[in-house]
């Protein structure tokens, strides 16, 4: 059922977390920060205890992100607003060039990676001005085709998967070291649930989307769960660990039975890449909310503008594909947990003193 006044419904809500979550960490995280084997799982689980009362603090602080200018005042609102888009400008960029990457190998190629990103950032930047509920219905409605793929992806590896591979414990032994990079991988990945706080005013009963938001969580680290162990049973590890993505192997080693289809590889990079596009437009969409909030429309061009001149111009010498994992833990986990705290300890500074009302 389609939300209406403006609102989205807990489902429509859920369903973006997913899909705008789903496929960047699907695609990025096995093999990275010791995400692997019994230690990524650990990692997985320590994160579902670390998650479920990171969202309770989130909904309790989601009416100061209503109108940040009358919870910290105009210049305080402004300056929080630029640095929570450092994180959407980062891996805005991180994403476009992966999903031009993707697009220039897998179906395009032979078109430049300038213009690939410059199309992708078109359509993308486009679909972030639908509106809320436009975009709560094209979630709702494609999520459940995305998920489905990944699920028939995963019924297919189980037929490909050697049992000998998953009780070779020689990378995957826990090791509390790499245990606890898995751990913090995975809560840095999953730092992004911080902009939730800017959605759930827009969300039917926010106060009692707690279990909902909890259960997407659940649903992203059993399906994270799932591909590493696939991926360990397919490849074995002495692979898997020289693999930049472990997911694109995998779906290039799956086909229907009876090859109904000769290329059926190029219907998951489509879906992987629809998925990458779904998560470019909800980082504008965010970016374009903040900048809205605080009166700064103008700077929605220079958004994009920083996006994909960061796609395009490497860093010394290295493009945002090679230190964005570095970014992302030293960096944008950091920003979004201090921002997060700050907004937190000020509202309720101010509620004490009857300053705002909730």
């Amino acid at each position: 059922m389609f939300a209406d006044n403006h609102r989205i419904s807990h489902r429509q809500m859920i369903r973006q977390l997913i899909l705008s979550l789903a496929v960047p960490i699907l695609l990025c995280l096995p093999g990275a920060h010791h995400i692997l084997g019994a230690n990524g799982l650990l990692g997985i689980l320590v994160n579902f205890i670390i998650y479920y009362f990171a969202i309770i603090l989130l909904i309790r602080i989601a009416p100061a992100y209503q109108d940040l200018p009358k919870t910290l005042g105009s210049f305080q609102s402004r300056c929080i607003a630029l640095l929570y888009l450092v994180p959407l400008v980062l891996t805005g960029s991180y994403l476009l060039s992966t999903a031009a990457s993707l697009a220039c190998t897998y179906l395009i190629s032979g078109i430049p990676k300038w213009l690939a990103s410059l199309l992708i950032l078109a359509v993308c930047a486009a679909g972030s001005h639908m509106g809320l509920e436009k975009r709560g219905r094209i979630g709702e409605v494609s999520c459940g085709l995305i998920i489905g793929a990944f699920l028939l992806l995963y019924l297919l590896a189980c037929f490909q998967g050697n049992s000998a591979y998953l009780n070779n414990p020689v990378q995957g032994a826990l090791r509390w070291q790499d245990s606890l990079d898995s751990i913090y991988g995975i809560f840095c990945a999953l730092s992004f649930l911080g902009f939730l706080p800017f959605l759930l005013p827009r969300v039917s009963k926010p106060n009692s989307s707690g279990k909902v938001i909890f259960y997407g969580v659940l649903f992203l680290g059993a399906m994270l769960a799932a591909a590493l162990v696939l991926a360990q049973a397919v490849f074995g590890w002495e692979r898997l660990i020289r693999e930049k993505f472990p997911i694109l192997p995998l779906m290039a080693g799956t086909d229907l039975p009876g090859d109904v289809l000769a290329r059926f590889d190029v219907l998951w990079i489509a879906l992987l890449i629809y998925g990458l596009f779904f998560s470019l437009g909800s980082i504008f969409f965010y970016g374009s909310h903040i900048l809205e909030q605080v009166n700064f429309q103008p700077l929605r061009l220079w958004l994009l503008l920083l996006v994909y001149g960061i796609t395009l111009n490497p860093a010394a010498g290295y493009p945002i594909d090679e230190y964005f994992g570095w970014l992302l833990v030293r960096v944008i986990a950091p920003l979004m947990l201090a921002l997060t705290f700050y907004v937190s300890i000020w509202y309720k500074s101010r509620n004490k003193g009857g300053a705002i009302q909730k």
